[in-house]
């Protein structure tokens, strides 16, 4: 889609327009029909479906607390915090790649299985969706947790979204 093709698209009154630059064809190929993303559920035959929330390149929060708790090994979990914010608490299948380090380590992020990053409020997992589309543009299933998110000392998590 050229600028002047997303400007139309803009002035027809769509304002969260997104290019599959393979086109539609090979979306369905890839992702089947319908907006959500269906991967492979590690436990079960059943997709897991990752359901896109309301800003570019988030993740659905409901969405990502099923996922956490019924399949986390479904997705790759980066906690993109400082070493010392990670340890006070984080996911148990969550690696951490600090957002300061990350561009170095993007070529080798594995392209098999969703990637989600998270942060204590969504701007550092923005800010690494973002070097992700910029680095590698071809890697599509990459998403960010939108959100202030807080560990509890029992392991849980509570993530409130963001007041619109």
């Amino acid at each position: 889609m050229s600028h002047n093709s997303a400007r139309k698209a803009v002035k027809l009154g769509y304002t969260n327009v997104k290019v599959f630059a393979a086109g539609y064809p090979a979306w369905t190929a890839v992702y089947g029909k319908g907006a959500s993303v269906a991967v492979a559920s590690a436990k079960s035959a059943a997709p897991t479906m990752l359901k896109a929330g309301k800003e570019e390149g988030s993740i659905d929060t409901e969405t990502f607390k099923k996922i956490v708790k019924n399949n986390p090994e479904s997705i790759m979990l980066i906690d993109v915090r400082d070493a010392d914010e990670f340890i006070k608490g984080s996911f148990k299948t969550a690696v951490n790649i600090p957002v300061d380090n990350l561009e170095d380590k993007i070529k080798t992020l594995p392209s098999d299985k969703p990637i989600v990053f998270v942060c204590g409020t969504g701007a550092r997992s923005g800010e690494s969706f973002y070097m992700v589309q910029d680095v590698r543009p071809e890697m599509k299933n990459v998403y960010y947790l939108e959100g202030e998110l807080t560990f509890k000392k029992d392991g849980s998590f509570e993530v409130k979204e963001p007041v619109s």
